[in-house]
C-alpha cells in the first residue's frame, strides 16, 4: 500500500527505512504491526514531517538528543515526547538502506557473525550487517534517552518550580539602572 500523503510516525511503529518506489522516488517503508506502508516521502522528511507536526524539527531533535547524552554519532531522537516515541539508526541515516528502529518493538536479538537477527514485536525477523555487540549499545542508548527525556519532562530541575507565596516582593531598580536583587534573598532567606 503507497500514501502519497502526509504521514505522522506514532507508537506503533517498528522500523522504517529507504526504498525506491516505482516511479524512481526515494520513499519511506514503514512497518506498522503485521503491514508496511510506502510514504512518498524519504524516511528523515517522515522524521521531520512528524516533529514539525509537533512544534520540533530534525535538527533540534538531534541537538537535544546529544545535549542529554552528549556528542554521539548516529544518535537516537525523540520523534514524540507526548507519546514516547523515540527512533535510532543503525548505520549513518544518509545511506539509503539505513533502517531506523523503534527500540520498544525489539523482543531479542541473536549474533549472526558480524550480523545481527532482530525478532520483532510482530512476530517477523531482519538481519542486519552490524554485530550484536554494537546494535545492543545502539538500543540501550535509544532507551536511555527516552527514558532521560521523560523524566525531564514530567519533573524539571527544581529552579524551575515558582514557590508561590503570600506575600509579593518587588524587585528594584537602583539608581545605577542595576536591579536590586538582594532584596529575594532577604526575603526568601
Amino acid at each position: 500500500m503507497t500514501i502519497d500523503q502526509f504521514y505522522l510516525l506514532d507508537e506503533d511503529v517498528i522500523l522504517m527505512t529507504g526504498e525506491y518506489n516505482n516511479h524512481g522516488m526515494f520513499c519511506a517503508r514503514v512497518m506498522i504491526g503485521g503491514q508496511t506502508l510506502l510514504v512518498n516521502r524519504s524516511p528523515l522528511q517522515v522524521i521531520d514531517d512528524t516533529l514539525k507536526y509537533i512544534g520540533f524539527d530534525f535538527k533540534g531533535a538531534i541537538k537535544g538528543t546529544k545535549n542529554i547524552l552528549g556528542n554521539i554519532i548516529l544518535c537516537p531522537i525523540i520523534v514524540n515526547p507526548y507519546k514516547g516515541i523515540c527512533l535510532f539508526p543503525y548505520k549513518s541515516s544518509r545511506l539509503e538502506d539505513c533502517v531506523w528502529f523503534n527500540p520498544d518493538h525489539i523482543v531479542k536479538t541473536k549474533a549472526l557473525g558480524c550480523k545481527t537477527e532482530i525478532e520483532l514485536s510482530n512476530g517477523v525477523s531482519i538481519i542486519i550487517d552490524l554485530k550484536r555487540y554494537y546494535f545492543i549499545n545502539k538500543i540501550e542508548t535509544a532507551l536511555q534517552l527516552k527514558k532521560i527525556s521523560s523524566e525531564r519532562g514530567k519533573h524539571p530541575h527544581p529552579l524551575s518550580y515558582f514557590n508561590a507565596s503570600e506575600k509579593q516582593k518587588q524587585i528594584t531598580r537602583l539608581k545605577e539602572g542595576k536591579y536590586n536583587f538582594t532584596t529575594l534573598v532577604e526575603f526568601n532567606g
